[in-house]
């Protein structure tokens, strides 16, 4: 059975001379804000079947207080993008309240979201009516049978439903996730480029990354960005290449289309050296990377330090943000907000 990951930080020590000044380098830009550690659906590559052991309501962060974390680093760190995600963010009770505290802080310029798209049907007008600017929608599969395998009982149909609510609330541009499976890629990689291509959506390929019981699966699974490309013949004959996100943004053509496309390739072409995120879970824990197993009580130390402390703590701790090993962690990936 999964634990809940929880090693930590050790804090400040002499070895570290701080300063009271805002973090400077790595420069950081996104904050992927976990604000449930539950999901209505099982994704292989996200828990196991049985699920994870579920956080305790009193261990969870109420929605203010995350909220003035949000401030907090909203201030000291030049965050000023926000990801919602889960579990599934959707069922976190309260979620369009965050989204409007959100919305006031003056730093953040965007707030957005990654979801299943289950519930969003009936919650996409009033959470961009909140303050959400846009989704993003995991779809791995757009046969019936294959989504329920592999999201462990999820309806495609409920899916399909949220994208277009979220189309209709103008919570755009939506951006569709789709983790490459190796048995599965050659049917369903041409059929969801004729889906974005269709709805004129982006596109996001993602290499599987080693986790929690499922590590074995995701090795036997793993396809790389550049076999599925090579395998398709796909033509890119445009690449972004200021951004800094994760996701390595091209324009291709497909059966006389143009498609905004994704690649997320974190085990054949790392993007470490570009990385600008910083996590933090329902509980308050600060990750300053997903493979990371050392955390920041982030909520723990403002309840109980001055101004100053918490940000040498902060500082220290950020000085370990580095490249890891390995893509492998023995955490779910519902655990830790991916």
């Amino acid at each position: 059975m999964l634990v809940q990951p929880t090693a930590a930080y050790a804090g400040p020590t002499a070895h570290f001379q701080m300063i009271p000044r805002p973090v400077a380098a790595p420069r950081l830009r996104m904050l992927r804000l976990s604000v449930t550690d539950r999901c209505n659906f099982r994704c292989r590559y996200c828990m196991p079947d049985e699920g994870v052991p579920k956080l305790a309501h009193k261990d969870l962060l109420p929605l203010e207080e995350m909220a003035r974390l949000v401030v907090w680093l909203s201030v000291y760190t030049g965050i000023s993008s926000v990801k919602l995600t889960g579990g599934e963010p959707l069922a976190r009770k309260g979620i369009s309240s965050l989204i409007a505290q959100l919305s006031t802080i003056p730093a953040i310029r965007e707030i957005s979201l990654t979801t299943n798209g289950s519930l969003l049907p009936r919650m996409a007008r009033s959470l961009k009516e909140a303050g959400l600017k846009r989704v993003n929608i995991s779809l791995d599969s757009l046969d019936e049978e294959r989504f329920a395998l592999v999201t462990r009982g999820g309806n495609l149909q409920d899916t399909l439903d949220g994208i277009k609510a979220a189309q209709d609330a103008g919570l755009t541009p939506i951006k569709l996730n789709t983790v490459l499976q190796r048995s599965t890629w050659k049917q369903e990689v041409p059929r969801l480029l004729d889906y974005a291509a269709a709805i004129g959506a982006e596109i996001r390929f993602i290499e599987l990354m080693r986790m929690g019981t499922e590590r074995e699966w995701c090795n036997t699974e793993f396809v790389s960005v550049d076999e599925v490309c090579s395998g398709l013949g796909l033509e890119m004959f445009f690449q972004d290449t200021q951004n800094r996100s994760p996701a390595r943004r091209t324009l291709l053509k497909w059966r006389g289309h143009v498609i905004n496309a994704g690649w997320i390739t974190p085990r054949s072409h790392p993007f470490c050296n570009r990385c600008e995120r910083l996590r933090m879970d329902a509980r308050g824990l600060v990750r300053r990377c997903l493979m990371d197993p050392a955390t920041l009580n982030l909520a723990e130390i403002m309840r109980s330090r001055n101004s100053l402390a918490v940000r040498e703590e902060f500082e220290c701790y950020m000085v370990g943000k580095a490249r890891p090993l390995a893509m492998d962690s023995p955490f779910a990936m519902s655990q830790i907000g991916g």
